[in-house]
């Protein structure tokens, strides 16, 4: 359960966000690399009450190398 950083509300999560004009989503990738690695796909959760909108990785695995 996530709650907004703004109003604290218990936020909806499992959303995508998606680029307008475009059937696709956002993917991380470490740009530090000649090739990026694609790491993983964002989650995005939203917030009823006031609309924030939340962006965070579950697996933070793959960011400690």
């Amino acid at each position: 359960m996530r709650k907004c950083l703004r109003c604290q509300t218990e936020m909806i999560e499992d959303c995508d966000l998606k680029v307008q004009g475009a059937g696709y989503g956002l993917i991380l990738a470490n740009s530090q690399k000649i090739f990026a690695e694609r790491l993983c796909k964002p989650q995005v959760a939203v917030c009823p009450n006031c609309g924030e909108i939340s962006m965070y990785i579950d697996d933070t695995s793959k960011l400690k190398r």
